[in-house]
């Protein structure tokens, strides 16, 4: 057996950030929150909104439309069995209130993500290597 002494091991560079290599620059986040914003605004906006019937028997919801085009009364009225004006009266400011809770987020998060494409766009990019 040796008594040998061994150097110690060169060290790597350590002005190199370990985080760095696993961490987003500020403009991919930016551009990642944006682009989630805009896909789940979307898809919110463009989803039916749905509500349950007064049957207690039976669980059955009706589809009442989406934020674009408002309440589909005719569709509603199929989907309920053409109803008393009254009931189909109450259907369709139930589910206008549905569609009026849903449009805020929606809308929020789709011309946030929207306002968010824009400003990377118009927004340049820093020189200095911080970014």
């Amino acid at each position: 057996m040796s008594t040998e002494i061994l150097s110690p091991a060169a060290r790597q560079n350590t002005d190199e950030d370990p985080l760095a290599k696993i961490t987003l620059p500020p403009r991919v986040f930016v551009a990642s929150l944006a682009s989630i914003a805009l896909v789940v605004g979307l898809v919110l906006g463009l989803l039916p909104v749905r509500v349950s019937t007064l049957d207690t028997t039976t669980t059955v919801k009706v589809s009442c439309g989406n934020t674009l085009g408002g309440v589909e009364t005719p569709r509603l009225a199929a989907s309920l069995g053409n109803p008393e004006r009254p009931i189909l009266a109450e259907y369709v400011a139930m589910c206008d209130r549905g569609i009026d809770d849903r449009a805020l987020p929606a809308w929020t998060l789709f011309f946030g993500g929207m306002i968010g494409w824009i400003w990377l766009g118009a927004v340049r990019k820093r020189k200095s290597g911080v970014e």
